[in-house]
């Protein structure tokens, strides 16, 4: 765990908001001079806190629908677990894989643009390894909600949020639309110059496109990925099944999930769990907490839950490679 003061968590934060903001722009907002914050943000790479600046496309808008499937292993080898997480990387359509503690072994994030294209890698899958598998669950994410970490300067309540995922409806974008997203989502500081050397357009044609892009929410926003074990904290999933709910019940219990500032996504999954939150926590303890304070505030309507822990991911990006 690195110890971070101050002014750290703040340009953190700011960061997770929208990583694309100038350096000026964060100076101002944290007080500090403008070489100060560049020089913040190399050491915060180099103690390896900030794993990446990533832009957030909602994949739906360009005709991309968000495959979710568990996987409870059988019998697993070290050398065979070895070979199936290998051959799940290969797959350029992976962006989100991780491990897990708990009733399944890991949970995965593909985007395909059709089914038979999913269903193709699926049976791929299964004619390898199904020997190996105990269960599965399969699930489409219809929306997913990502919301600012506002653990990072302790607060007691979230006011940032952004759509991560949406159902398939497809906008029409050219092929160096397209490019400009690839791009940033790998890379959501790249200047407009790089961007222009890239794809071979002028600076005020990128700069007209990227705010096209931002209009019409196909990026949604600009965020950064950390290594949370560097700022000491780890990651939860909870499923929450629900019973004798009514619609100002669910709201209620929807409005406590987005203040909640370890609470950092809600997905909404068809073939899910009725409530699906994701939490990032300094240990089990305050975990424990959360979920009694959960229970207790929603007793009249939480049927069962289970806990999860992402012990390992292995990818995270929010565009597949082209």
């Amino acid at each position: 765990m690195v110890d971070l003061d101050l002014k750290d968590r703040k340009l953190l934060y700011e960061l997770d908001c929208n990583s694309r903001q100038t350096i000026q722009q964060l100076a101002k907002k944290i007080g500090l001079s403008k070489d100060a914050i560049k020089y913040r943000i190399n050491r915060l790479f180099k103690d390896e806190i900030i794993k990446s600046f990533n832009a957030v496309i909602d994949t739906g808008k360009l005709g991309f629908t968000s495959f979710r499937f568990f996987i409870k292993f059988y019998q697993l080898s070290p050398e065979k677990e070895k070979e199936i997480l290998a051959f799940l990387q290969k797959n350029k359509n992976l962006v989100w894989f991780v491990q897990v503690e708990g009733n399944w072994d890991i949970n995965t994030w593909f985007l395909y643009k059709s089914l038979e294209e999913m269903n193709s890698f699926w049976t791929e899958l299964l004619t390898k390894y199904n020997n190996f598998i105990e269960r599965r669950e399969f699930g489409i994410y219809s929306n997913v909600t990502y919301f600012s970490r506002a653990y990072l300067l302790k607060s007691e309540k979230n006011i940032f949020s952004m759509p991560v995922i949406s159902l398939p409806k497809e906008e029409k974008i050219d092929k160096s639309d397209l490019k400009i997203i690839e791009l940033l989502s790998k890379n959501a500081r790249m200047s407009i110059v790089d961007i222009s050397q890239e794809t071979g357009l002028t600076p005020k044609t990128i700069i007209n496109k990227i705010k096209r892009l931002e209009k019409e929410k196909i990026i949604v926003g600009y965020r950064a990925e950390f290594n949370i074990e560097k700022l000491g904290l780890k990651y939860y999933k909870i499923h929450i099944t629900t019973f004798n709910t009514t619609s100002e019940k669910i709201k209620q219990l929807k409005q406590y999930i987005q203040q909640n500032p370890n609470i950092i996504y809600h997905d909404e999954v068809l073939g899910g769990y009725d409530i699906e939150i994701e939490i990032q926590i300094e240990n089990e303890h305050k975990l424990r907490e959360l979920i009694e304070n959960i229970r207790e505030r929603f007793s009249d309507i939480i049927k069962d839950y289970e806990v999860l822990h992402y012990y390992k991911e292995h990818r995270l990006r929010f565009f597949p490679s082209l």
